[in-house]
């Protein structure tokens, strides 16, 4: 299996920021104990409000699982009224 690598982009609305931020960090510490996931980092950029996950998975199949997780279902359909566009995610490829 390949692995997987992902970059997703958060961008809160006006004034959300910190709402934003205290869900995405309620992210982190359970998909780290997901099967499969090798890394899984939150970044906050020096651009207000917006947030970045740096991520890498075994398997498109553990990401697949990982977006069908309750936490993400939970937090990200918490996060929608707060976000100012949906989620950006960016499948990676490494150039030798």
């Amino acid at each position: 299996m390949a692995e997987v690598r992902v970059i997703a982009r958060a961008l809160a609305r006006e004034g959300k920021a910190g709402e934003l931020k205290a869900l995405l960090r309620g992210m982190v510490r359970p998909t780290r104990a997901e099967a499969g996931c090798k890394y899984y980092e939150l970044f906050e950029s020096n651009i207000p409000g917006l947030f970045y996950f740096n991520e890498l998975w075994e398997s498109q199949a553990h990401l697949d699982a990982h977006a069908a997780s309750a936490h993400f279902i939970e937090i990200f359909g918490k996060a929608k009224q707060l976000l100012q566009g949906p989620l950006e995610v960016n499948f990676l490829r490494e150039i030798a």
